[in-house]
């Protein structure tokens, strides 16, 4: 028997449809047939009806013995049975006041990382720059090359770490820059730029 026909069975004593003793009986087969597999609570009404079968055994006559007793405890199964068959559905609510919240601090957390990523690009942008240019003067100098196969040499060369710094710093310095100017310029700043970055990355990164 499915819940539904436990249902069916309890409410049709609780109602009056059946006497005590018809529904202790027909409970007692389907209890039988289902080899005590059961919810939980028809379990707990079955060692009830039992005893209320042992007491209708001994008085040897339908509508002797009290029913009320087990007429509650069959009432508290089937509360228990509708409450099983319920579905489970968790109680959400919309809040708009922590919905507007929410929004609101992602706006203001958005506008930080792209104010400070906006700031932190474009200061790349210039040290690539500036890093491509004085690369290509150095080789122009050093190599005495012309201009276009120094900008090509340059270019790639300004790409490569440590490397492109190193000759971005000899050329600043041979055009004139200060030792100290040139060392923050191409050593210092793009340290700082990627050590921003990288932070800024794991602090926005994904949250357990």
């Amino acid at each position: 028997m499915t819940s539904a026909d436990w249902r069916a069975l309890i409410e049709a004593y609780l109602d009056g449809r059946l006497s005590a003793e018809a529904f202790m009986r027909r409970f007692v087969e389907a209890w039988r047939l289902s080899g005590g597999r059961v919810p939980g609570a028809i379990a707990s009404l079955q060692s009830h009806v039992e005893a209320f079968e042992a007491d209708v055994t001994d008085a040897r006559e339908d509508g002797v013995v009290n029913d009320d007793e087990l007429r509650q405890v069959a009432q508290r199964a089937l509360s228990m049975l509708s409450e099983d068959d319920a579905p489970t559905v968790a109680a959400h609510t919309f809040d708009r006041t922590r919905a507007r919240e929410d929004v609101r601090r992602f706006q203001v957390q958005m506008s930080g990382c792209v104010g400070v990523g906006c700031i932190v690009a474009l200061i790349w942008v210039a040290l690539c720059i500036l890093q491509i240019y004085f690369v290509s003067e150095w080789i122009q100098a050093e190599f005495e090359w012309g201009a276009w196969p120094s900008a090509v040499i340059g270019f790639i060369l300004a790409f490569v770490p440590i490397i492109g710094n190193v000759l971005a710093f000899l050329g600043a310095t041979q055009e004139g820059w200060p030792t100290w100017l040139a060392a923050i310029i191409f050593f210092a700043a793009p340290a700082a730029t990627l050590i921003t970055g990288w932070t800024r990355m794991r602090q926005q990164g994904p949250r357990g």
